[in-house]
């Protein structure tokens, strides 16, 4: 059977079951529209995308200089280089795919099947279906092998806003057909050498990870041009930001420490934590570039 006329019945399946079905009373409607989302599923879940990742470090100042950027902090401007010999040690990188087009309003996971307003104001395509591990769209897709990726700051591409840093450790993920719902990136310690403004500064992030959610549609479909990109931004960890109302800022309170610094789980924890909540935050330091609602990438 060919794939357009696997489609055609596919897409047959679904109008019959739309035209026919009225998913019996009010009380188990979401399960019974569970049960036909998971069918649906069945029939569309065999075929496998080959797909690559972009995973990429960048500085948002337009210039070949991956290694010095200058922030401003509550007024004063700091200088900062990061030095050759910072490096993060990845563990893992997956995605979970979400199916093409994720039907009937059902909710993603169960504790959200119980509420009928989430299951009609969840967003489908960035929440991972709550299905078996051993289902297509129930498993974890692997785009970033384990290793230690050395001078992190070193020019090697460019994009929009000038030169950037492409990991080398990324690989190819056979996904069967359907949408990004997340992607989620781990390492095993994360270390960086600086100088800020003639000050030396060493940081030290111990095992971690972080789930990236877009934004907008990512599609993993049959003649899909470029790989997928995820944007990393090592400035964007020390920016200032506003957290409840009230600001965060790390390099302001960094000048007040006599240098030279070492920040970790064990010295200059009020700086450790910002620097944690600044990598876990939405958007700040892993992103996917360009991904707006509504846009599909």
């Amino acid at each position: 059977m060919n794939r357009l006329h696997s489609k055609q019945i596919f897409i047959f399946i679904i109008g019959f079951l739309f035209s026919h079905c009225t998913f019996g009373s009010v009380g188990n409607s979401e399960e019974e529209k569970l049960v036909i989302l998971q069918n649906l599923i069945f029939f569309n879940n065999t075929q496998l995308v080959t797909v690559g990742t972009n995973l990429r470090s960048y500085d948002d100042q337009a210039d070949d200089n991956l290694n010095q950027f200058s922030l401003t902090s509550n007024g004063p401007t700091y200088n900062i280089t990061i030095q050759s010999s910072s490096y993060i040690n990845w563990e893992l990188g997956t995605y979970r795919i979400n199916p093409p087009n994720q039907v009937l309003g059902v909710s993603a996971t169960s504790s959200e099947r119980s509420s009928t307003a989430t299951a009609k104001t969840h967003t489908p395509y960035t929440v991972p279906l709550d299905l078996p591990a051993d289902d297509l769209y129930g498993k974890t897709y692997a785009f970033l092998s384990a290793g230690t990726v050395s001078n992190i700051t070193q020019y090697n591409s460019t994009m929009e806003t000038g030169a950037s840093f492409l990991y080398s450790n990324t690989r190819l993920a056979n996904m069967p057909l359907g949408v990004v719902a997340v992607a989620n990136v781990s390492w095993e310690e994360i270390y960086i050498r600086m100088d800020v403004g003639g000050k030396d500064v060493t940081i030290l992030l111990p095992q971690g990870n972080k789930l990236i959610t877009p934004k907008c549609k990512i599609p993993v479909k049959l003649g899909r041009s470029g790989n997928i990109e995820i944007l990393i931004s090592l400035s964007s960890l020390f920016q200032d930001r506003t957290v409840a109302g009230s600001p965060v800022r790390f390099l302001e309170q960094l000048s007040l420490v006599a240098g030279p610094v070492i920040i970790s789980k064990v010295s200059n924890l009020g700086l450790y934590n910002i620097l944690q909540q600044n990598l876990q935050a939405e958007d700040i330091v892993f992103s996917f570039p360009g991904c707006f609602p509504g846009v599909e990438r």
